[in-house]
């Protein structure tokens, strides 16, 4: 298929690239304007939570590509849930 071509999976690779690269360039501008008082730890904290986001989905996608019926959705269930108590948690730091 033309969506698995050589040529479109560079560029798929590079878009989601400058996403993550705007996301993180992003953050000091949108805290600002949110008048949050961000230190270096809940830099930090942000960073790991947001890296566990990305897991999540990383994760989970891989497994429904590799047909494992009964772990991508527990995997995205039980990560989603921990992703959304601690997004609760640092958002009460923060």
């Amino acid at each position: 298929m033309f969506i698995y071509s050589t040529m479109v999976r560079p560029i798929f690779w590079t878009v989601i690239g400058l996403i993550y690269a705007l996301i993180i360039a992003g953050a000091p501008i949108w805290a600002e304007d949110l008048g949050l008082q961000m230190t270096w730890w809940k830099w930090i904290l942000a960073a790991l939570w947001y890296l566990l986001v990305s897991f999540t989905f990383a994760g989970s996608f891989t497994l429904l590509a590799e047909k494992e019926p009964g772990a991508w959705y527990r995997f995205l269930g039980f990560h989603l849930a921990l992703c959304v108590l601690l997004g609760a948690v640092i958002w009460f730091l923060i």
